[in-house]
């Protein structure tokens, strides 16, 4: 019999071995490397708290002895919407510079070093709690997701540090006692059907699992390919109408719950012999009021509809997902492989079985043959399916009550010949026109100049032009006139996305259009050639007449590069 771990930990009683972790996260990595800092934390006898940075009451950090801090940095230096408000918090200028004297800290950060302010968000988090007075326990982890194991290869050695750290700092109060391995965590969550007794539910009184997401309802009124029908990309024009006046500003997002294929929620309900519990409806709660669930987490659902719209089963696995399903294995041979993966010495087996061929959760769990999961510990195993955002391409101005989208369609093979399709853009393909659904409605990081008469520069190509149809569209209700937009695409009659629009607004003095068509001559041309021709114009706009520069879309460094360097000259 395999024992449970209690997330409790070993030292239940004894405060002085416990411990804050709280994360920042957009996509879920800096959820599940915080998740796997909590369960090392519980073998080895420490008592955690582990809570999205958002769901945290601020006001209690000055009494936390030690928290780890766990970020994502988003885009080019942002933080991730989940940590905006502790941020935003800690940078008030009057708070004193001891105001953490007693607190010490760690910082793991994730990023991408393709990005010119690479992990900017824990940088940053770093320098302004050392500002405050807290004490650092051990060196910032950077972790990189251009390096060859992702965030395996920081992630690993910076763990032993912290313990390392953690050890030295409780020594004065002796060592909590180390759980015996192998074990393995207990559910995640209570599973009852209602009317049965929770055994927890005092534990739980007075803790809040959901908030208000602010969902609306609307109906999808277009999803229409806008590439041409042979193209390799396909690219929708999607719009949605709401029932209700809606508000939001031109530079804000749109957020899409996806559900997962009904094909792949069917195999997994008889892949795990759950196809009689599957339509049976439980009250869901946390098993532990120290570790909540995030509070968009439903608590009543069936089996499938978790599977269906909250839990992610079709995601390349995360190192986590094997160090969970091992202890499901009955077959030793396959027990013996998961547990490889999920040393350091089964790194390289572990990327070239997941990472390179992009294999799928379902396909591991279609080869480990053995792995028999519990209903109830699902939540552990199976990542969150995310909401995804997308930036809106429509102004309220323009088209009241009314919600436009700019969406590639994910679609590609991998190096074992499989067609792989994203999750959330096959789901919103897939959609007839008249469907009801809800989206949620978010701040973006771009807005427009409050003065009409500032020039406005941008640049978006492919699907980054997104966002400046919605400030075109609003620049001209009000009457601006002064737009330029850098737009660049592969085919001037295969992939210029709202190309009958931006012609308009050229006819009529409202928008200067710069297109470059890369591939439709012998030499390649990029938005980069156009910007260094136009340098001269650019200058005029963002620095005589203070204009507005905005990029939007893949390799945000090299526009900005573009842009950057001839002005320096130019000036």
């Amino acid at each position: 019999m395999t024992e449970h771990m209690d997330y409790n930990g070993a030292s239940q009683d004894d405060e002085s071995h416990s411990f804050l972790i709280l994360y920042g996260s957009e996509t879920g990595n800096a959820q599940d490397v915080a998740e796997r800092i909590g369960l090392e934390a519980f073998k080895r006898g420490y008592k955690t708290r582990l809570m999205a940075m958002d769901a945290y009451p601020l006001d209690d950090l000055v009494d936390e002895p030690l928290v780890i801090f766990v970020c994502s940095t988003t885009g080019n230096g942002a933080e991730p919407r989940n940590m905006m408000t502790l941020w935003k918090t800690l940078l008030r200028s009057d708070l004193p510079t001891d105001l953490l004297d007693a607190t010490h800290f760690a910082v793991f950060g994730l990023g991408d070093s393709g990005y010119e302010r690479f992990n900017w968000a824990a940088k940053k988090l770093q320098r302004r709690l050392l500002s405050l007075g807290a004490i650092e326990l051990t060196d910032r982890g950077d972790a990189d997701d251009q390096d060859f194991y992702g965030i395996e290869s920081a992630f690993s050695p910076w763990l032993s540090r912290l313990f390392e750290a953690l050890s030295s700092t409780f020594a004065s109060t002796g060592q909590p006692d180390e759980i015996s391995v192998p074990t393995r965590p207990e559910p995640r969550v209570i599973m009852t059907i209602p009317g049965q007794p929770d055994i927890l539910s005092h534990q739980l009184e007075g803790l809040k699992l959901r908030s208000d997401r602010g969902r609306i309802p609307v109906t999808l009124k277009c999803n229409e390919r806008m590439t041409r029908a042979d193209w390799f990309q396909d690219v929708r024009r999607i719009e949605f109408v709401a029932d209700d006046d809606i508000s939001y500003e031109p530079g804000d997002v749109a957020v899409l719950y996806p559900e997962n294929p009904e094909d792949d929620v069917n195999w997994l309900l008889k892949r795990m012999g759950w196809e009689e519990v599957a339509d049976v409806t439980y009250s869901i709660s946390a098993s532990n009021p120290d570790w909540p669930l995030p509070s968009e987490f439903p608590t009543t659902a069936t089996i499938r509809q978790l599977l269906a719209k909250h839990l992610d089963i079709c995601s390349v696995p995360r190192r986590s997902f094997f160090e969970n399903i091992q202890h499901f294995a009955s077959d030793e041979r396959e027990k013996e492989k998961l547990v490889d993966f999920c040393t350091k010495e089964g790194l390289d087996d572990l990327h070239s079985y997941t990472t390179r061929p992009r294999r799928t959760i379902i396909e591991v769990l279609s080869e480990f043959k053995s792995v028999a999961i519990p209903p109830e510990y699902a939540v552990n195993v199976f990542p969150l399916l995310r909401p995804r955002e997308f930036s809106i391409a429509s102004s309220l101005k323009a088209h009241p009550k009314e919600v436009h989208l700019c969406v590639a369609i994910v679609k590609y093979r991998t190096i074992m010949k499989v067609t792989r399709r994203g999750v959330c853009t096959s789901w919103l393909a897939s959609l007839p026109i008249g469907t009801r659904l809800e989206i949620g409605l978010a701040d973006g990081m771009m807005k427009l100049p409050v003065d009409v008469r500032k020039p406005i520069v941008m640049v978006g190509p492919g699907t980054g032009v997104a966002p400046f149809k919605a400030f075109e569209e609003e620049r001209v209700f009000a009457g601006a006139k002064d737009n330029t937009l850098y737009f660049g695409c592969r085919s001037l009659e295969a992939d210029c996305h709202y190309r009958q629009e931006w012609k308009d607004y050229a006819s009529k003095g409202e928008l200067t259009f710069r297109l470059a068509v890369s591939r439709d001559q012998d030499r390649k041309f990029y938005v980069q050639h156009l910007i260094q021709e136009d340098v001269s114009q650019i200058f005029e706009h963002l620095v005589i007449k203070e204009g507005h520069f905005y990029i939007c879309g893949f390799v945000i460094a090299l526009y900005f590069a573009a842009v950057a360097h001839p002005l320096k000259c130019y000036g």
